[in-house]
């Protein structure tokens, strides 16, 4: 299991309520037989402020000798991600921290969490780049 892609939808700078985001949860099955994704359980820190906690408890079947990519919609807490942002602002640099565990149903053994985690820095400027909004 590996995190693949962490997404935003819309901007952090202007939206009204909360930050809808996704992470993209590749889930590797080597087995022969599939295997069922039970939950997710989820945190994520930006800066030095916890920004979402949850878990999502949607069953996914993971068919056997394949990969399948899990979609997690997160919302991030849009007061304490302005914060964080303000905090590492000036830096031009923002670090970021996604764990978590996937909750898989296996035969025999029941649940197994198998955990994940990412870690890295983007820079809020590119990002508002990215989605048109830019500065002089």
């Amino acid at each position: 299991m590996r995190l693949v892609d962490i997404g935003v939808a819309g901007n952090p700078f202007v939206s009204p309520g909360p930050i809808e985001a996704v992470l993209y949860l590749a889930v590797n099955n080597p087995n022969s037989y599939a295997l069922t994704v039970a939950g997710v359980a989820y945190s994520a820190t930006v800066g030095t402020r916890r920004v979402a906690d949850g878990e999502r408890t949607e069953e996914i079947r993971i068919e056997p000798s394949g990969e399948t990519v899990v979609k997690v919609p997160v919302r991030l807490r849009t007061d304490v991600f302005a914060d964080a942002l303000r905090e590492v602002l000036g830096a031009r640099a923002v670090s970021y921290e996604f764990n978590g565990s996937v909750s898989v149903v296996a035969p025999v053994v029941g649940v197994v969490r198998v955990p994940f985690s990412r870690t890295g820095t983007i820079d809020p400027m590119d990002i508002l780049r990215r989605k048109g909004i830019g500065f002089n």
